[in-house]
């Protein structure tokens, strides 16, 4: 009865002491809006202010919030022996808790100064630490954070084929969590790498991308590093008037960056002493008023704990009843999921059956016209020089042989390129990427659709079936764009992973919202799905209304 006599009272004094608990959050917001701004003083302010009034009521979780928030400003300024000793006591202080996200998360900071300082040995340690505790809590947010500055890394140490995987892996969590900064500095380091690399088609896409952005988002100092890129790629491309064009943009964000900005420093130093001044007469105040409200929740605590007391068996029977209620729903929910997924497994087993079949049929119709209805041509066109042969060449009949040659020749080459079509006869010839190299070159040159391709060496690593299902799986992605999406780019990607391979295919055009696909999904995507079942592997669709759309796909190979 004690225990929970207890617990009422924390029920009942919870919601009173909660407006404080409210005033610390709000000055801590306060001084993460000061950093946001670049108004560093006034955070480090703030971010104290709260550490104070946190240690006067006990309060170490904000203490712990308090010293990260401080970390965070020195790490903007690029001090990182301040920033760790932040960290070091946020992570002392959430130990002494038990409190594993915020003391994953001041490890991660650790990390953070490393990196700062050049360490990047150091700094891979750290986040590699963090990593797997970070998806051990399910922190979306973390995990994004940390792939982006993985990514920058690698970058760092040259490795641009890993920073990419890992900057575009950031770039789609982080556009999942709306950290369309973060996105575009993953986009930039993107261009970089496929800068360094060589892949200026795929550099210009993802530049572009960056600097609207950092162009909408107003940060200024990215749009110029964007900026700086593009003019080294415009040069490398021999378009020198768009390379000065770039410079000169780049020069004048410099300009309102470090001169303009100068001026308005010194009218906000003013603002700033000013602010601490009422913040600190504000405190005083807030002071007074904590106290005269933790005199009046004790009274008020004491005086109505024996009626609450009356209400408690009520509360107890009902919460009881509601969880048997859950439970059942729950349980009710799950068969019904289960049900759904056999018969969507049975579909796919299936479609399987039906793609195998075609692919045979396919097979079956080219050798028949290739070999059968070929030779048969062949040999009327050999009977047809015979004959064209015999007469003389100003006789009539003989122009009418020779057009009628002529008409053969052509069905011939008609049967050989249908025959071919269906065959995949680049493909069959030379290997996926040749295919798909033809297939992009194909595309790009009705002038409809402008399609890069970017690879690295798959070392045959796929089976004849994996690269065929492949060339199908991106002939109907390609398909899907020109029909639907009004797109004016396509960039597909195929890499070698450890134990799989990821083929990427990604668009610019309108979109489409997924709740809409998922609730009502068509025979193409239904076909899709099939194609990577098939290959035991799995995808991941990312779109959005006007946003473009993205495909991934991961199809794992034998190592062996």
């Amino acid at each position: 009865m004690r225990v929970i006599i207890t617990g009422i009272l924390i029920f009942i004094l919870n919601p009173l002491f909660g407006q404080d608990l409210n005033d610390l959050d709000e000055l801590r917001e306060q001084g993460e809006k000061y950093r946001a701004e670049a108004k560093y003083d006034s955070a480090l302010i703030a971010f104290r202010q709260v550490s104070d009034l946190a240690e006067e009521m006990g309060n170490i979780e904000f203490q712990v919030r308090a010293a990260i928030g401080e970390a965070a400003v020195f790490i903007e300024l690029n001090e990182a022996d301040f920033a760790r000793s932040s960290y070091l006591k946020a992570i002392k202080l959430s130990q002494s808790i038990n409190n594993k996200r915020l003391e994953n998360n001041s490890w991660y900071g650790i990390g953070v100064t490393h990196q700062i300082e050049g360490n990047i040995d150091s700094a891979l340690y750290y986040y590699n630490k963090t990593e797997v505790l970070f998806n051990e809590e399910k922190n979306k947010e973390m995990v994004a954070s940390l792939l982006s500055n993985i990514g920058s890394l690698h970058y760092l140490k040259e490795e641009y084929d890993l920073a990419i995987a890992k900057s575009f892996e950031s770039s789609k969590q982080n556009k999942q969590l709306k950290n369309f900064r973060v996105v575009g500095l993953d986009y930039r380091r993107m261009g970089m790498s496929f800068f360094k690399l060589d892949n200026l088609d795929s550099a210009k896409f993802y530049a572009t991308l960056a600097y609207e952005i950092a162009d909408s988002l107003k940060y200024l100092d990215d749009a110029r590093e964007v900026l700086t890129l593009q003019s080294q790629i415009a040069r490398s491309e021999g378009r020198f008037e768009d390379a000065a064009r770039y410079t000169d943009s780049s020069d004048s964000l410099a300009k309102v960056i470090y001169v303009d900005g100068k001026n308005d420093e010194i009218l906000e130093l003013k603002a700033k002493v000013m602010t601490a001044s009422l913040a600190l007469e504000s405190e005083k105040q807030k002071n007074l008023a904590l106290q005269q409200r933790k005199y009046k929740t004790i009274i008020l605590g004491v005086s109505i704990i024996l009626v609450v007391a009356a209400f408690i068996i009520i509360y107890v029977i009902d919460q009881r009843r509601k969880n048997i209620k859950a439970l059942a729903d729950k349980n009710e929910e799950i068969n019904k999921q289960q049900i759904d997924e056999l018969l969507q497994k049975q579909e796919i087993a299936s479609l399987q059956g039906v793609l195998e079949g075609q692919e045979t049929e396919r097979r079956r119709i080219a050798i028949d016209l290739h070999d059968r209805l070929g030779g048969i041509l062949s040999m009327v066109k050999l009977h047809f020089s015979v004959v064209t042969e015999s007469l003389s060449k100003d006789d009539q009949t003989h122009t009418k042989f020779m057009k009628a040659s002529d008409l053969l020749d052509q069905a011939t080459g008609e049967v050989r390129s249908i025959s071919h079509n269906l065959m995949s006869g680049v493909l069959t010839k030379f290997g996926l990427v040749p295919a798909l190299e033809d297939l992009k070159d194909k595309i790009s040159q009705t002038g409809k659709l402008k399609v890069s391709l970017y690879s690295n060496d798959l070392n045959n690593v796929l089976t004849a079936e994996q690269e065929l299902q492949l060339y199908r799986i991106v002939q109907e992605l390609i398909s899907n764009i020109l029909k639907h999406s009004h797109a004016k780019e396509a960039n597909i990607q195929l890499t070698k992973g450890e134990d799989s391979v990821n083929l990427i295919v990604e668009d610019d055009g309108v979109g489409f919202d997924l709740k809409e696909v998922n609730k009502k999904a068509g025979i193409g995507l239904i076909n899709l799905k099939a194609r990577v079942a098939k290959l035991n592997g799995n995808f991941h669709i990312d779109s959005g209304r006007g946003a473009g759309t993205t495909i991934s796909i991961d199809i794992p190979i034998n190592n062996d």
